[in-house]
């Protein structure tokens, strides 16, 4: 079925253009851009809406280029190549402005007044240190294609760092590589910027035998800058242990010296090197800090933010439920020999609770939650902060649902910067300054 002549309104959080059939039903469509006219075939119809594919761009937006990527009409990760990159920062603006608008918090929709243009990614392309491969059923190594957990092959990856795609490219030939895809459910490869090396780890269906590890040494010993494979799966953890690194630069007004950042293999850090550099440096100007004010990270990882925040506060508490991410929180504040820096592997909730009876509070809180967000702390959270808090979001929904809610318990709005960590696709991360009313 081919709907005609349909206009789109606008992009919606998932990057897919919003237009309404006669009888005023939403329609949501692939690969358009606000403003566009199109034709589309219809996937899938449901209740809330009806799921299409731009077919035909019958009135295209100057905006609208060819996808440099050979495999962008079929795989799932990319959604923006078919527009320049000015405009895709354009409609991430709209589209965060729109859910703010749409929140039904009129502090929310005011919000937008104080939002500042969003900051463009250093590199719109091979940004990406790490990249994740699946494996589907048939053995086919690449990324999921789109609505299928069925994979489209890929040998090279337009958003990830040359050493990436230069690995790939030497493994796909290998017969040791074959051999480990048979019992492989995903593999990601890790480039580390600091050492100029690459690691390998393999979501592993069962324990690896030694004739796996073998298959492992041998890729080692024939792919350049490949120095480790490590192995993980349900029921055994990660196999051998190693390090990625990367260093933030001297902030100027911030810190004083580099910091060099590692975490373990399969630890969680952002892809996007460069342009994690503003986002640090985003947060820290939020946060203005003094030498007397004391600060609490919650979700802080291996202390991205802790750390440059150490070199300036009275002292730094980080609280994290990741073990390894702790391990490598103490290890990075050890390394630049700070004193002011406490790191704590507990619950996040749980750990507020106990802080908040402790009667402890903070001068300013740092809040970095996964895409889930964080339900139900607003009320702990204005009991512990009694100045500033900065929320960094990765998923715009959930932040509109958790500033809503720290909104109604004693903090106002005064930022919020948007900013651009991952060129070609949707997503928006999100910085946002809110203050004790």
């Amino acid at each position: 079925m081919t709907i005609p002549n349909y206009h789109i309104k606008k992009l919606c959080k998932n990057g897919q253009g919003l237009c309404r059939s006669k009888d005023n039903q939403k329609i949501l469509i692939e690969g358009v851009i606000s403003g566009e006219t199109v034709s589309a075939k219809i996937q899938s119809t449901g209740k809330r809406h009806t799921q299409g594919v731009a077919t035909t761009i019958i009135a295209p937006s100057a905006d609208r280029i060819q996808a440099p990527c050979q495999f962008y009409k079929q795989c799932g990760g990319c959604n923006f190549q078919h527009m320049t990159y000015p405009r895709q920062l354009q409609e991430k603006q709209n589209i965060l402005e729109d859910l703010l608008l749409q929140s039904g918090s009129p502090l929310l929709a005011a919000a937008t007044n104080n939002m500042s243009s969003i900051l463009p990614s250093p590199k719109q392309f091979h940004y990406r240190q790490r990249i994740r491969l699946q494996v589907d059923e048939n053995q086919t190594l690449g990324f999921h294609k789109r609505r299928s957990h069925n994979c489209i092959a890929i040998d090279n990856c337009l958003l990830a760092v040359p050493e990436i795609n230069n690995c790939l490219k030497d493994l796909l030939p290998q017969t040791s590589f074959d051999k480990l895809l048979q019992h492989t459910e995903a593999l990601e490869i890790l480039y580390d910027p600091d050492r100029a090396i690459l690691s390998i780890l393999i979501h592993f269906k069962r324990t690896p035998r030694p004739t796996d590890k073998q298959h492992a040494q041998s890729l080692i010993d024939s792919v350049a800058n490949l120095k480790n494979i490590f192995f993980t799966g349900d029921g055994f953890a990660v196999t051998g242990q190693d390090s990625l690194s990367f260093t933030l630069p001297p902030l100027t007004d911030h810190t004083t010296q580099a910091l060099q950042l590692s975490l373990e293999t399969g630890g969680f850090c952002q892809v996007n090197v460069e342009q994690n550099t503003n986002l640090v440096k985003t947060v820290l100007e939020f946060c203005t800090i003094s030498a007397a004010e004391k600060v609490l990270d919650l979700f802080c990882g291996m202390g991205n933010f802790s750390i440059p925040l150490a070199e300036k506060a009275q002292s730094v508490l980080g609280i994290e439920g990741q073990g390894s991410a702790i391990r490598s929180a103490k290890k990075n504040s050890n390394r630049a020999k700070q004193t002011n820096a406490t790191f704590s592997k507990q619950p996040i909730h749980a750990a507020c609770s106990t802080l908040a009876k402790a009667g402890e509070t903070f001068d300013c809180i740092v809040l970095d939650p996964p895409r889930q967000g964080a339900p139900g702390l607003a009320r702990i959270l204005s009991a512990l902060c009694q100045k500033r808090l900065i929320y960094i979001s990765c998923d715009p929904e959930t932040l509109c649902r958790d500033l809503a809610e720290l909104l109604k318990h004693g903090f106002k709005l005064s930022k919020l910067q948007p900013i651009d960590m991952f060129p070609q696709t949707h997503h928006i991360e999100t910085v946002a300054l809110l203050e004790k009313s």
